[in-house]
């Protein structure tokens, strides 16, 4: 298989070298929306969550930086804790 998977990530097109979310989190989806809609208690309760991330501009940036810093819980760049431990447990 290469890098796409059934999440519909390539890792290949993310930014090898995100930047800080202190650099970007303004110019996010969801910047001003209150930061429990982004951990949710359960992948079921994570579409308004979801939602944002699907017409944010800058999801790739951020869907990198919480791979490469290991972000364990939320949702970031469009992905909820649950479909990041896949996409990391299957390209390691």
């Amino acid at each position: 298989m290469n890098e796409k998977r059934a999440i519909g990530i390539d890792l290949k097109s993310l930014p090898p070298n995100p930047s800080p979310p202190d650099m970007w989190q303004d110019q996010a989806a969801c910047y001003g929306i209150d930061p429990d809609v982004f951990f949710p208690t359960s992948e079921e309760e994570a579409g308004p969550a979801l939602a944002y991330c699907a017409v944010c501009r800058i999801r790739e940036m951020c869907l990198a930086w919480a791979l490469k810093n290991g972000e364990r819980y939320g949702v970031w760049g469009g992905l909820t804790e649950q479909q990041r431990r896949r996409l990391i447990r299957y390209v390691a």
